[in-house]
Protein backbone atom coordinates (compact mmCIF):
# COMPACT_ATOMS: atom_id res chain seq x y z
CA UNK A 1 0.00 0.00 0.00
CA UNK A 2 1.22 3.47 -1.14
CA UNK A 3 2.39 6.18 1.83
CA UNK A 4 -1.20 8.03 2.75
CA UNK A 5 -0.25 11.34 2.70
CA UNK A 6 -3.98 12.89 2.94
CA UNK A 7 -7.30 11.78 4.41
CA UNK A 8 -10.38 13.25 3.61
CA UNK A 9 -9.38 16.97 4.45
CA UNK A 10 -6.58 16.13 7.05
CA UNK A 11 -2.86 15.71 6.10
CA UNK A 12 -1.40 12.67 7.14
CA UNK A 13 1.14 13.61 9.54
CA UNK A 14 3.15 10.12 11.15
CA UNK A 15 2.05 6.50 12.18
CA UNK A 16 1.42 5.99 15.58
CA UNK A 17 0.02 2.58 15.94
CA UNK A 18 -0.90 -0.40 13.70
CA UNK A 19 -3.25 -3.24 13.97
CA UNK A 20 -4.10 -6.34 12.03
CA UNK A 21 -7.11 -4.16 10.33
CA UNK A 22 -5.64 -0.91 10.30
CA UNK A 23 -3.19 1.67 10.96
CA UNK A 24 -3.77 4.98 13.29
CA UNK A 25 -2.55 8.31 12.00
CA UNK A 26 -1.42 11.57 13.84
CA UNK A 27 -3.21 14.01 11.21
CA UNK A 28 -3.86 17.83 11.03
CA UNK A 29 -7.06 19.50 10.07
CA UNK A 30 -5.60 22.66 8.40
CA UNK A 31 -9.85 24.35 8.76
CA UNK A 32 -9.59 23.95 12.44
CA UNK A 33 -5.91 24.17 12.67
CA UNK A 34 -5.45 21.45 15.35
CA UNK A 35 -3.84 17.68 14.82
CA UNK A 36 -6.04 14.71 15.42
CA UNK A 37 -5.89 10.99 15.33
CA UNK A 38 -7.05 9.16 12.39
CA UNK A 39 -8.07 5.67 12.98
CA UNK A 40 -8.46 3.28 10.03
CA UNK A 41 -10.05 0.12 8.70
CA UNK A 42 -8.27 -1.04 5.65
CA UNK A 43 -11.05 -2.77 3.53
CA UNK A 44 -8.80 -5.65 1.41
CA UNK A 45 -7.48 -6.88 5.16
CA UNK A 46 -11.49 -7.82 6.06
CA UNK A 47 -12.76 -10.69 5.77
CA UNK A 48 -15.49 -10.59 3.63
CA UNK A 49 -18.20 -12.50 5.85
CA UNK A 50 -16.83 -10.50 8.42
CA UNK A 51 -16.93 -7.14 6.56
CA UNK A 52 -19.72 -6.14 7.01
CA UNK A 53 -19.68 -5.83 11.05
CA UNK A 54 -16.07 -4.96 11.34
CA UNK A 55 -17.64 -2.09 9.47
CA UNK A 56 -20.53 -1.87 11.48
CA UNK A 57 -18.74 -1.72 14.83
CA UNK A 58 -16.05 1.03 13.18
CA UNK A 59 -19.44 3.36 12.36
CA UNK A 60 -20.77 2.55 15.79
CA UNK A 61 -17.79 3.84 17.32
CA UNK A 62 -17.55 7.32 15.68
CA UNK A 63 -21.81 7.68 16.31
CA UNK A 64 -21.32 6.04 20.14
CA UNK A 65 -18.46 8.85 21.27
CA UNK A 66 -19.75 11.52 18.32
CA UNK A 67 -22.94 12.10 20.22
CA UNK A 68 -20.49 12.91 23.48
CA UNK A 69 -19.07 15.82 24.55
CA UNK A 70 -17.41 15.37 27.88
CA UNK A 71 -13.64 16.19 29.18
CA UNK A 72 -13.06 12.85 30.04
CA UNK A 73 -14.43 10.69 26.88
CA UNK A 74 -11.75 10.88 23.51
CA UNK A 75 -14.01 13.31 21.13
CA UNK A 76 -14.77 12.27 17.82
CA UNK A 77 -15.14 14.66 14.65
CA UNK A 78 -15.73 12.62 11.97
CA UNK A 79 -16.30 9.37 10.41
CA UNK A 80 -15.86 8.49 6.11
CA UNK A 81 -14.86 6.20 3.73
CA UNK A 82 -13.29 5.77 0.65
CA UNK A 83 -12.28 2.85 -1.95
CA UNK A 84 -9.73 1.51 0.28
CA UNK A 85 -10.33 2.38 3.97
CA UNK A 86 -12.88 3.46 6.59
CA UNK A 87 -11.59 6.37 9.13
CA UNK A 88 -12.60 8.10 11.97
CA UNK A 89 -11.45 11.36 12.75
CA UNK A 90 -10.64 11.47 16.76
CA UNK A 91 -9.39 13.95 19.56
CA UNK A 92 -5.41 13.61 19.19
CA UNK A 93 -4.58 12.45 23.04
CA UNK A 94 -0.74 12.22 24.41
CA UNK A 95 -0.28 9.65 26.74
CA UNK A 96 -0.47 6.07 28.17
CA UNK A 97 -3.02 3.70 28.48
CA UNK A 98 -3.40 2.44 32.19
CA UNK A 99 -2.72 -0.80 31.32
CA UNK A 100 1.14 -0.11 30.40
CA UNK A 101 1.29 1.24 34.29
CA UNK A 102 -0.16 -1.99 35.46
CA UNK A 103 1.83 -4.12 32.66
CA UNK A 104 5.34 -2.58 34.22
CA UNK A 105 3.57 -3.28 37.89
CA UNK A 106 3.58 0.95 38.41
CA UNK A 107 1.85 0.81 41.63
CA UNK A 108 -0.71 3.87 42.87
CA UNK A 109 -1.66 5.19 45.68
CA UNK A 110 -4.95 4.71 47.22
CA UNK A 111 -5.59 8.33 46.12
CA UNK A 112 -4.65 7.98 42.64
CA UNK A 113 -6.77 5.15 42.65
CA UNK A 114 -9.71 7.26 44.09
CA UNK A 115 -9.10 9.89 41.65
CA UNK A 116 -8.72 7.79 38.58
CA UNK A 117 -11.80 6.17 39.60
CA UNK A 118 -13.48 9.37 40.29
CA UNK A 119 -13.08 10.66 36.91
CA UNK A 120 -13.69 7.64 34.90
CA UNK A 121 -16.93 7.16 36.45
CA UNK A 122 -18.01 10.17 35.92
CA UNK A 123 -17.45 10.23 32.26
CA UNK A 124 -19.53 6.99 32.51
CA UNK A 125 -22.07 8.63 33.86
CA UNK A 126 -22.27 11.16 31.38
CA UNK A 127 -22.33 8.44 28.35
CA UNK A 128 -25.06 6.51 30.31
CA UNK A 129 -27.32 9.54 30.75
CA UNK A 130 -26.85 10.02 27.29
CA UNK A 131 -27.82 6.31 26.31
CA UNK A 132 -24.91 4.95 25.45
CA UNK A 133 -23.18 1.89 27.70
CA UNK A 134 -19.56 1.65 26.68
CA UNK A 135 -19.35 -2.39 27.23
CA UNK A 136 -15.18 -2.40 26.73
CA UNK A 137 -14.16 -0.87 30.33
CA UNK A 138 -10.33 -1.99 30.74
CA UNK A 139 -6.95 -0.23 31.16
CA UNK A 140 -6.05 -0.35 27.75
CA UNK A 141 -9.25 1.95 27.54
CA UNK A 142 -8.30 4.64 29.83
CA UNK A 143 -5.46 6.40 28.51
CA UNK A 144 -3.11 8.95 30.98
CA UNK A 145 -2.12 12.40 29.87
CA UNK A 146 1.05 13.79 30.72
CA UNK A 147 -0.82 16.27 33.08
CA UNK A 148 -2.37 13.73 34.85
CA UNK A 149 -6.06 13.87 33.14
CA UNK A 150 -8.08 10.89 32.15
CA UNK A 151 -9.59 10.40 28.52
CA UNK A 152 -11.75 6.75 27.92
CA UNK A 153 -11.68 5.62 24.53
CA UNK A 154 -12.76 3.19 22.05
CA UNK A 155 -16.63 3.11 22.46
CA UNK A 156 -16.67 0.32 19.31
CA UNK A 157 -18.99 -2.17 20.81
CA UNK A 158 -20.66 0.59 22.85
CA UNK A 159 -24.43 0.07 22.66
CA UNK A 160 -26.49 2.79 21.93
CA UNK A 161 -30.25 3.13 23.21
CA UNK A 162 -32.23 1.93 19.91
CA UNK A 163 -29.26 0.83 18.41
CA UNK A 164 -29.82 -3.31 16.50
CA UNK A 165 -25.95 -3.52 16.10
CA UNK A 166 -25.47 -6.21 18.66
CA UNK A 167 -28.65 -8.51 19.28
CA UNK A 168 -28.97 -10.61 22.45
CA UNK A 169 -27.06 -13.70 22.01
CA UNK A 170 -23.88 -12.25 20.95
CA UNK A 171 -20.84 -12.20 23.12
CA UNK A 172 -18.48 -9.20 22.91
CA UNK A 173 -16.20 -7.61 25.55
CA UNK A 174 -12.55 -8.04 26.48
CA UNK A 175 -13.21 -11.48 28.85
CA UNK A 176 -11.12 -10.59 32.47
CA UNK A 177 -13.60 -7.03 32.26
CA UNK A 178 -16.93 -8.69 30.97
CA UNK A 179 -19.56 -8.92 33.48
CA UNK A 180 -21.75 -12.12 33.92
CA UNK A 181 -24.48 -11.28 31.80
CA UNK A 182 -21.79 -10.48 29.00
CA UNK A 183 -20.97 -14.05 29.28
CA UNK A 184 -24.45 -15.21 29.35
CA UNK A 185 -24.77 -13.39 25.94
CA UNK A 186 -28.00 -11.37 28.07
CA UNK A 187 -28.88 -8.08 27.16
CA UNK A 188 -27.11 -5.79 28.91
CA UNK A 189 -27.43 -2.28 30.62
CA UNK A 190 -25.25 0.19 32.25
CA UNK A 191 -24.54 -1.83 35.29
CA UNK A 192 -22.58 -4.07 32.91
CA UNK A 193 -20.43 -1.01 33.12
CA UNK A 194 -20.21 -0.99 36.81
CA UNK A 195 -18.73 -4.80 36.79
CA UNK A 196 -16.21 -4.04 34.35
CA UNK A 197 -15.42 -0.64 36.25
CA UNK A 198 -14.98 -3.25 39.36
CA UNK A 199 -12.71 -5.02 38.27
CA UNK A 200 -10.25 -2.55 37.00
CA UNK A 201 -10.90 -0.44 40.86
CA UNK A 202 -9.62 -4.15 41.75
CA UNK A 203 -6.75 -4.59 39.67
CA UNK A 204 -5.55 -0.86 41.32
CA UNK A 205 -5.86 -1.44 44.05
CA UNK A 206 -3.97 -4.93 44.39
CA UNK A 207 -2.31 -5.31 41.25
CA UNK A 208 -4.34 -8.41 40.16
CA UNK A 209 -7.40 -9.24 38.56
CA UNK A 210 -10.40 -10.58 40.92
CA UNK A 211 -10.74 -13.43 38.13
CA UNK A 212 -7.93 -15.37 36.07
CA UNK A 213 -7.16 -17.81 34.26
CA UNK A 214 -7.60 -18.74 30.43
CA UNK A 215 -11.06 -17.17 28.93
CA UNK A 216 -12.79 -20.42 29.27
CA UNK A 217 -12.08 -20.45 33.26
CA UNK A 218 -12.01 -16.81 33.66
CA UNK A 219 -16.16 -16.72 32.13
CA UNK A 220 -16.92 -19.62 34.49
CA UNK A 221 -15.00 -17.59 37.62
CA UNK A 222 -16.70 -14.46 36.85
CA UNK A 223 -20.43 -16.08 36.42
CA UNK A 224 -20.43 -18.24 39.36
CA UNK A 225 -16.79 -17.94 41.98
CA UNK A 226 -16.54 -15.07 44.29
CA UNK A 227 -13.86 -12.83 44.48
CA UNK A 228 -11.20 -12.68 46.94
CA UNK A 229 -11.50 -9.65 49.21
CA UNK A 230 -8.91 -6.48 47.79
CA UNK A 231 -7.83 -6.06 51.89
CA UNK A 232 -6.54 -9.60 51.94
CA UNK A 233 -4.04 -9.63 48.99
CA UNK A 234 -2.82 -5.91 49.83
CA UNK A 235 -3.66 -5.34 53.66
CA UNK A 236 -0.99 -3.04 54.13
CA UNK A 237 -2.90 -0.16 51.43
CA UNK A 238 -6.32 -1.45 51.15
CA UNK A 239 -8.39 -0.41 53.58
CA UNK A 240 -11.33 -3.18 54.70
CA UNK A 241 -14.42 -0.94 53.78
CA UNK A 242 -13.41 -1.23 49.94
CA UNK A 243 -14.21 -4.72 50.32
CA UNK A 244 -17.73 -4.18 50.76
CA UNK A 245 -17.65 -1.89 47.90
CA UNK A 246 -16.27 -4.43 45.46
CA UNK A 247 -18.79 -6.96 46.70
CA UNK A 248 -21.33 -4.61 45.56
CA UNK A 249 -19.52 -3.54 42.08
CA UNK A 250 -18.69 -7.06 41.70
CA UNK A 251 -22.23 -8.75 42.15
CA UNK A 252 -23.51 -11.30 39.77
CA UNK A 253 -26.69 -10.35 39.24
CA UNK A 254 -27.14 -6.31 38.01
CA UNK A 255 -29.96 -5.74 39.96
CA UNK A 256 -27.31 -6.13 43.24
CA UNK A 257 -24.76 -3.54 41.87
CA UNK A 258 -25.08 0.27 41.58
CA UNK A 259 -27.58 0.95 39.57
CA UNK A 260 -25.56 4.35 38.27
CA UNK A 261 -21.68 5.48 38.13
CA UNK A 262 -22.44 8.40 40.55
CA UNK A 263 -23.72 6.21 43.14
CA UNK A 264 -20.56 3.85 42.79
CA UNK A 265 -18.30 7.15 43.10
CA UNK A 266 -20.22 8.07 45.80
CA UNK A 267 -19.59 4.80 47.60
CA UNK A 268 -16.16 4.75 46.81
CA UNK A 269 -15.34 8.96 48.28
CA UNK A 270 -17.79 7.74 51.46
CA UNK A 271 -15.47 4.86 51.81
CA UNK A 272 -11.93 6.98 51.25
CA UNK A 273 -13.35 9.31 53.64
CA UNK A 274 -13.78 7.03 56.46
CA UNK A 275 -10.37 6.38 56.77
CA UNK A 276 -9.20 8.64 59.49
CA UNK A 277 -11.02 11.72 58.09
CA UNK A 278 -8.78 11.83 55.35
CA UNK A 279 -9.39 14.11 52.90
CA UNK A 280 -11.44 13.84 49.19
CA UNK A 281 -9.20 12.92 46.55
CA UNK A 282 -8.60 15.32 43.75
CA UNK A 283 -7.57 15.44 40.18
CA UNK A 284 -4.18 17.19 41.06
CA UNK A 285 -3.23 14.06 42.92
CA UNK A 286 -3.02 11.66 39.94
CA UNK A 287 0.17 9.75 39.25
CA UNK A 288 1.76 13.32 40.55
CA UNK A 289 5.40 11.38 39.96
CA UNK A 290 4.24 8.25 37.55
CA UNK A 291 2.53 9.70 34.85
CA UNK A 292 4.72 13.12 35.08
CA UNK A 293 7.83 13.67 36.99
CA UNK A 294 8.13 17.69 36.53
CA UNK A 295 4.81 18.54 37.48
CA UNK A 296 4.41 21.06 39.56
CA UNK A 297 4.03 21.21 43.38
CA UNK A 298 0.73 20.52 44.28
CA UNK A 299 0.93 20.58 48.40
CA UNK A 300 2.70 24.42 48.68
CA UNK A 301 -0.47 27.26 47.80
CA UNK A 302 0.18 29.15 44.84
CA UNK A 303 2.03 32.58 45.12
CA UNK A 304 0.40 35.39 46.39
CA UNK A 305 -2.08 33.02 48.00
CA UNK A 306 -2.86 32.14 51.83
CA UNK A 307 -2.73 27.98 52.23
CA UNK A 308 -5.87 28.23 54.76
CA UNK A 309 -7.95 30.43 52.05
CA UNK A 310 -7.80 28.16 49.03
CA UNK A 311 -8.33 25.28 51.46
CA UNK A 312 -11.71 27.14 53.23
CA UNK A 313 -12.26 27.94 49.03
CA UNK A 314 -12.26 24.08 48.51
CA UNK A 315 -14.59 23.11 51.18
CA UNK A 316 -17.22 25.65 49.73
CA UNK A 317 -16.49 24.02 46.19
CA UNK A 318 -16.66 20.84 46.85
CA UNK A 319 -20.18 20.35 47.17
CA UNK A 320 -20.63 21.24 43.65
CA UNK A 321 -18.26 19.79 42.07
CA UNK A 322 -16.60 16.87 43.91
CA UNK A 323 -12.68 15.66 44.18
CA UNK A 324 -12.12 18.25 42.03
CA UNK A 325 -12.41 21.20 44.13
CA UNK A 326 -8.95 21.29 44.88
CA UNK A 327 -7.68 20.83 41.38
CA UNK A 328 -9.74 23.74 40.40
CA UNK A 329 -8.67 26.15 42.98
CA UNK A 330 -5.08 25.79 42.46
CA UNK A 331 -5.14 25.67 39.26
CA UNK A 332 -7.46 29.06 39.05
CA UNK A 333 -5.03 30.49 42.06
CA UNK A 334 -2.18 30.10 40.04
CA UNK A 335 -3.73 32.47 37.28
CA UNK A 336 -4.83 35.67 39.56
CA UNK A 337 -4.13 37.29 43.25
CA UNK A 338 -7.40 38.81 43.26
CA UNK A 339 -10.20 37.68 45.53
CA UNK A 340 -13.51 38.09 43.50
CA UNK A 341 -11.56 37.45 40.36
CA UNK A 342 -10.71 33.30 41.62
CA UNK A 343 -14.15 33.06 42.86
CA UNK A 344 -15.47 34.18 39.55
CA UNK A 345 -13.40 31.46 38.04
CA UNK A 346 -14.39 28.44 40.34
CA UNK A 347 -18.06 29.97 39.69
CA UNK A 348 -17.68 29.37 36.15
CA UNK A 349 -16.72 24.86 36.83
CA UNK A 350 -20.03 24.78 38.11
CA UNK A 351 -22.72 23.54 36.38
CA UNK A 352 -25.66 24.98 37.62
CA UNK A 353 -25.70 29.64 36.99
CA UNK A 354 -27.88 29.15 40.63
CA UNK A 355 -25.55 27.00 42.26
CA UNK A 356 -22.78 28.87 40.78
CA UNK A 357 -24.11 31.96 42.40
CA UNK A 358 -24.45 30.40 45.71
CA UNK A 359 -21.12 29.66 45.77
CA UNK A 360 -20.00 33.00 44.72
CA UNK A 361 -21.94 34.44 47.47
CA UNK A 362 -20.75 32.02 50.27
CA UNK A 363 -17.23 32.60 49.47
CA UNK A 364 -17.18 36.03 48.95
CA UNK A 365 -18.81 36.29 52.02
CA UNK A 366 -16.74 33.67 54.11
CA UNK A 367 -13.91 33.98 52.42
CA UNK A 368 -12.97 37.17 51.66
CA UNK A 369 -15.30 38.94 54.18
CA UNK A 370 -17.08 41.00 50.58
CA UNK A 371 -20.54 41.35 51.44
CA UNK A 372 -23.41 40.54 48.76
CA UNK A 373 -24.92 43.38 47.75
CA UNK A 374 -27.12 42.63 43.64
CA UNK A 375 -24.16 44.28 42.30
CA UNK A 376 -21.20 41.99 43.76
CA UNK A 377 -22.99 38.79 43.08
CA UNK A 378 -23.68 39.88 39.55
CA UNK A 379 -20.13 40.68 39.03
CA UNK A 380 -18.76 37.29 40.51
CA UNK A 381 -21.13 34.89 38.12
CA UNK A 382 -19.27 33.83 35.31
CA UNK A 383 -22.69 34.71 33.38
CA UNK A 384 -23.58 37.95 33.63
CA UNK A 385 -20.25 40.30 33.81
CA UNK A 386 -19.31 42.62 31.22
CA UNK A 387 -15.56 42.54 31.68
CA UNK A 388 -12.93 41.90 29.75
CA UNK A 389 -12.45 38.68 27.72
CA UNK A 390 -10.39 36.36 28.82
CA UNK A 391 -8.96 33.05 27.03
CA UNK A 392 -10.38 30.80 29.23
CA UNK A 393 -13.78 32.89 28.14
CA UNK A 394 -13.27 31.63 24.62
CA UNK A 395 -12.86 28.14 25.59
CA UNK A 396 -15.76 28.33 27.36
CA UNK A 397 -18.14 29.81 24.60
CA UNK A 398 -17.10 27.58 22.14
CA UNK A 399 -18.21 24.72 24.35
CA UNK A 400 -22.07 26.44 24.99
CA UNK A 401 -21.85 27.11 20.68
CA UNK A 402 -20.43 24.00 19.64
CA UNK A 403 -23.95 21.75 20.57
CA UNK A 404 -25.41 24.12 17.94
CA UNK A 405 -22.51 24.24 15.39
CA UNK A 406 -20.10 21.84 15.92
CA UNK A 407 -16.58 21.18 16.11
CA UNK A 408 -16.12 24.83 13.68
CA UNK A 409 -17.37 26.82 17.19
CA UNK A 410 -13.68 27.38 18.29
CA UNK A 411 -12.88 29.14 15.25
CA UNK A 412 -15.89 31.12 15.63
CA UNK A 413 -15.19 31.94 19.64
CA UNK A 414 -11.73 33.17 18.22
CA UNK A 415 -12.77 34.99 15.37
CA UNK A 416 -15.78 36.79 17.63
CA UNK A 417 -13.50 37.70 20.63
CA UNK A 418 -11.28 39.95 18.37
CA UNK A 419 -13.84 41.90 17.37
CA UNK A 420 -15.76 42.66 20.34
CA UNK A 421 -14.36 43.98 24.40
CA UNK A 422 -16.53 41.81 26.44
CA UNK A 423 -18.33 39.24 27.23
CA UNK A 424 -22.02 40.29 26.57
CA UNK A 425 -20.75 41.36 23.22
CA UNK A 426 -18.89 37.96 22.70
CA UNK A 427 -22.00 35.84 23.53
CA UNK A 428 -24.39 38.54 20.84
CA UNK A 429 -21.95 38.10 18.68
CA UNK A 430 -21.58 34.46 18.44
CA UNK A 431 -25.48 34.10 18.52
CA UNK A 432 -25.61 35.57 15.39
CA UNK A 433 -24.34 32.70 13.80
CA UNK A 434 -27.72 30.67 14.40
CA UNK A 435 -30.00 31.12 12.13
CA UNK A 436 -33.04 29.34 14.15
CA UNK A 437 -34.45 31.87 16.62
CA UNK A 438 -34.92 29.19 18.92
CA UNK A 439 -31.78 28.27 19.03
CA UNK A 440 -30.05 31.90 19.39
CA UNK A 441 -32.59 32.60 22.07
CA UNK A 442 -32.02 29.54 24.35
CA UNK A 443 -28.24 29.98 23.56
CA UNK A 444 -28.19 33.22 25.24
CA UNK A 445 -30.05 32.30 27.66
CA UNK A 446 -27.81 29.25 28.86
CA UNK A 447 -24.80 31.84 28.71
CA UNK A 448 -26.63 34.20 31.08
CA UNK A 449 -27.67 37.04 28.54
CA UNK A 450 -30.94 35.98 27.37
CA UNK A 451 -33.75 37.60 28.47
Amino acid sequence: MAVLKQLGKYKVVEVIGKGAMGIVYKGYDPVLERHVALKTVRKELVDEKLAGQIIARFKNEALASGRLNHPAIVGIYEYGENKQLAYIAMEYVQGRGLRDFLARQERFGLQDVMTIMSRLLDALDYAHEHGVVHRDIKPQNIIMTPDGRLKLADFGIARIDRSSLTQVGSIMGTPAYMSPEQYAGQQVDRRSDIFSCGVVLYELLTGVKPFEGPTETVGYKICHEPHRNPSEINPQSVPEVFDAILSKALAKKPEDRYARAREFAAALAKGFESRRGAPVPTEATVLPTIVHQDRPDTTSPPPGWEAGRLRALEELLAPYVGPMARVLVRRSARTTTDGPTLVRLLAESVRSERDGKAFAAAALEKVFAIGQPKAALDASSPNLSNRPIEAVDVDKAAGRLAPYVGPIAKVMAKKAAAQVHDLKALYQRLAENLADPDERAEFLKNSGYGE
